[in-house]
């Protein structure tokens, strides 16, 4: 865990640090090729100061989006890697690449180029360099190309986009096609949209766009307009959608800057690479072919800064097709962050094939099935159930090997499981109060878990005490259940009446909920009884819960 968050940081530092170029005495940076072709790989490799660790390596295409971007460890004052050129043009496309290299305070940066007629960069530029632009013209100046001609950016509002490109229908826009295949909205059709909206504005790209990785650019002062008026902007490309809270991106109040959003669905080598890099140590995850990149930059004449922290978090949702459908387990799978060292688990839902889960960054994620098997667990009647929750991340074994499912559960640990469950579910509804009880401390893993669910009016606890140590029966249980149930909007099954044959035992203030658990099948007994007084077991807990959040479509 250690070592992903320092790569991170280290990624994040290199992206965000100034475009300006400083190559130490003992660092190096150097390419195996000064030309490629598509489907071809080039070695990128250097020299380090013997003390230094990692080096972060990134590479930039022709259209100014991120190909390739990785931590590198150094061994003996020397680092390596080969990357592979994507075969497809709209992956690859013509022009120069920048590949940039870093470590501490030292980078330095070469190019290198794929032939073939060169991709203009954004703002009407002419494309002759692709990757920073040294010897070229800027963005929008309309400089000659050395051998590709000029270019005379049209008429604009700000970054080289036209006032009136795109269309507007009510508060949904569909963008530009520009002949460089990127796709571009004026200030005057956003100010079109933003005068019809009510809480969003709505950008409609072509499902192509998503499997292409095209770029949508729009001038900053359409997000100024959009923070202005609180409303939110959507993006969307054929299943794919992305949510971004007014005043989520922190954008400079410069009229000639613009702003880049790539959505990048499509499977690729790259991708695959990435995953499997990712995974390396961690045998009990698999990958599925369903990922997700989003890359947000703020354009500014010849300065690119990737905007990877959000101010407000993002809404990001897929839905699966037909074929990703039959070969997921939604049981198993989950959306990760992963960043080519490690993975992390990102809490959504997946009902009726839709993936939904809130990004306060961005980078890749990806659809991962987390298979993980306890040795206690093998051929249990509560096996299915624990490893749906393991792999949502709601449960954990007492180890890496053991699950011990007859073991009790306390009222602490349940009410924190019930509310992570609803967290999980996306219900932010649990509000801020006073912890009621005089058993609760602060600073407890369960204190807040505890003090939200006697907020929500889940737990009640006795006479001013929760006992949160005390093993919890299974009517205190199913109280809870069915309290926390009433947040997740679920339906009665057919299961008519119940009939345990015990009852009579059930307390009085337990009965109409068990009743009302046994409608919604969340609850069975063991058959014939309900067993109100006996704690409930680690397993019981585990299915559950399961049923409580299952997707029932």
């Amino acid at each position: 865990m250690l070592k992903k968050n320092v790569a991170l940081m280290l990624i994040l530092l290199f992206i965000l640090s100034p475009a300006s170029v400083f190559a130490a005495e003992d660092f190096s940076l150097s390419l195996s090729a000064s030309e490629v072709k598509r489907g071809d790989e080039i070695t990128i490799s250097g020299t380090v100061p013997v003390e230094a660790g990692d080096v972060v390596v990134k590479m930039v295409t022709p259209r100014q989006t991120v190909l390739y971007i990785d931590v590198i460890a150094a061994a003996a004052g020397r680092y390596s890697t080969t990357v592979g050129i994507p075969a497809d043009e709209d992956l690859a496309p013509s022009g120069v690449y920048t590949v940039t290299a870093g470590t501490g305070s030292s980078t330095d940066s070469r190019t290198f180029r794929i032939a073939g007629a060169p991709v203009n960069p954004p703002g009407g530029g002419d494309g002759g360099d692709g990757g920073g632009n040294p010897g070229g013209g800027s963005p929008g100046s309309g400089g000659s190309s050395g051998g590709g001609g000029s270019v005379t950016p049209p008429p604009s509002s700000s970054g080289g986009i036209p006032a009136g490109a795109g269309s507007a229908a009510g508060s949904i826009i569909h963008p530009e096609l520009t002949s460089d295949g990127r796709y571009i909205v004026g200030e005057d059709t956003m100010a079109e949209a933003v005068n019809q909206a009510k809480e969003s504005v709505t950008i409609e790209l072509p499902a192509s766009a998503g499997e292409s990785g095209s770029a949508l650019e729009l001038a900053a002062g359409s997000i100024h307009a959009l923070v202005k008026r609180n409303l939110d902007l959507i993006v969307t490309s054929g299943n794919r959608t992305v949510r971004l809270p007014a005043g989520s991106i922190a954008v400079p109040n410069d009229k000639s800057a613009l702003i880049r959003i790539v959505l990048k669905a499509a499977y690729t080598e790259e991708a695959r690479a990435l995953i499997q890099r990712s995974l390396s140590s961690k045998t009990d995850y698999s990958a599925t072919d369903v990922v997700l990149s989003v890359v947000i930059q703020i354009v500014s004449g010849n300065n690119v800064t990737e905007v990877h922290n959000l101010t407000k978090p993002a809404v990001v949702s897929f839905k699966l097709t037909e074929a990703q459908e039959k070969q997921i387990s939604f049981d198993l799978a989950g959306v990760y962050y992963v960043d080519g060292s490690g993975i992390e688990h990102v809490p959504g839902t997946l009902k009726n094939g839709t993936f939904t889960f809130m990004a306060d960054h961005f980078s890749y994620y990806a659809v991962l099935e987390y298979n993980k098997s306890f040795i206690d667990m093998a051929g249990h009647w509560a096996e299915d159930a624990v490893k749906a929750l393991a792999a949502k991340g709601l449960v954990t074994g007492v180890d890496e090997r053991r699950y011990e499912p007859n073991r009790g559960i306390t009222r602490a640990e349940f009410v924190t499981l019930i509310m992570r469950s609803i967290q999980h579910e996306g219900n932010n509804s649990a509000v801020n109060g006073a912890n009621p009880f005089k058993d609760v401390p602060t600073g407890r893993y369960y204190t807040e878990f505890v003090t939200k669910a006697a907020a929500l009016g889940i737990v009640s606890g006795y006479e001013g005490a929760f006992r949160p140590n005390d093993p919890i029966t299974r009517e205190e249980a199913v109280v809870a259940l069915i309290r926390a149930a009433a947040y997740l909007n679920l339906e009665e099954t057919t299961q008519g009446e119940s009939a345990f044959a015990d009852a009579e035992s059930i307390s009085t203030w337990a009965m109409a909920a068990v009743h009302e658990a046994w409608t919604l099948g969340l609850i069975q007994g063991d058959g014939m009884s309900f067993n109100p007084k006996r704690s409930v077991t680690r397993a019981e807990v585990a299915v559950m819960i399961h049923r409580l959040i299952a997707d029932r479509s």
